[in-house]
């Protein structure tokens, strides 16, 4: 899968080279389709939160937002052997507050990883709402947290 990230905020300093190699990384998981792409936006606060209220109607920020292409495949792309699987949005500025309720070995990186690993479950149709999806999802979180810790030495 090609994935392309775009960094459209400037409050968060991010580590492009390890969160691309990361997402990388992570999207292989999931599928290994070089015809799919994924794109990961990162967003300020102000911006998530129009995106967060225009989609779903919750008028304040938050740190992940994920929209899934997958089901609309044929018709977003008709005869196009390539298609977008879908768009994961971040906000760094939330997942930096994020991080203050954690213990001292997370940091900005890996709650970052966290939200795209959380934001590409999402659009391969897991959800949290209920416990059963919520324990699956948690789950394949921590999995792939701890994989990620011990691959990139996080």
């Amino acid at each position: 899968m090609e994935v392309t990230l775009i960094d459209n905020q400037d409050k968060v300093k991010l580590d492009p080279d390890l969160t691309k190699e990361v997402a990388a990384y992570i999207s292989d998981k999931f599928d290994r389709d070089s015809k799919s792409q994924l794109n990961i936006i990162f967003l300020d606060g102000k911006e998530i939160r129009k995106l967060n209220k225009k989609y779903r109607n919750i008028d304040s920020e938050t740190d992940v937002l994920s929209f899934s292409y997958i089901s609309d495949r044929d018709e977003l792309n008709p005869g196009d052997d390539s298609y977008t699987i879908g768009e994961v949005f971040i906000c760094p500025e939330v997942a930096w507050s994020n991080i203050k309720d954690q213990d001292k070995n997370w940091n900005l990186n890996l709650e970052i990883v966290l939200l795209m690993i959380h934001g590409i479950l999402h659009i391969y149709d897991y959800d949290h709402l209920e416990e059963k999806g919520k324990v699956d999802m948690e789950g394949i979180q921590n999995s792939l947290i701890s994989d990620i810790r011990r691959t990139f030495n996080l």
